[in-house]
């Protein structure tokens, strides 16, 4: 062993010693922790995400659901022949359907291309102005705040609209 080797530290070479290990713990622990924060903001992303997902599949599966039990509701109203059972079940289905969301469009007043489809026109008259609702042949629906199907109406037009199309 040499003198150097045996010889004791300096307590100011120690101290710088020290002061380097310090330093590089304190870098290690704020990039540790600089991580840390990076991951946990990938971790609620990917959470956001899959909560918006999930939300999207159930609106997904709840709109394929009442676009098929609706056209059963149509069958109910129009073919049965027992018109107080039709009406009856009908009505049921669709307050169970009014829990989850779904409401009718407002059919009185006039066309609202969002919310209304065309289907039949008849001359304006004094009773049924240009562009106001006649008649739905079939009624439609919002589910939330979105046209689920929309109302199929007979609008009134004028001479001109008519002669245009």
């Amino acid at each position: 062993m040499t003198a150097e080797e045996t010889a004791p530290a300096l307590p100011g070479d120690r101290i710088a010693e020290l002061a380097q290990e310090v330093g590089q713990l304190r870098d290690l622990f704020q990039r540790r922790l600089l991580d840390d924060k990076a991951k946990n903001v990938l971790i609620e992303t990917v959470q956001e995400q899959a909560r918006a997902a999930q939300e999207l599949l159930r609106r997904k599966q709840l709109e394929s659901l009442l676009k098929e039990a609706l056209l059963a509701v149509d069958r109910l109203r129009t073919e049965d022949p027992s018109r107080e059972l039709s009406e009856s079940v009908s009505d049921e289905l669709l307050e169970v359907f009014r829990r989850r969301g779904l409401q009718e469009i407002d059919d009185s007043g006039d066309f609202d291309g969002r919310m209304h489809q065309i289907v039949a026109t008849v001359p304006a008259s004094d009773t049924f102005p240009a562009g106001s609702i006649v008649d739905v042949r079939r009624q439609g629906y919002l589910l939330e705040d979105r046209v689920l199907r929309p109302a199929q109406v007979t609008i009134a037009t004028a001479a001109d609209d008519r002669e245009s199309r």
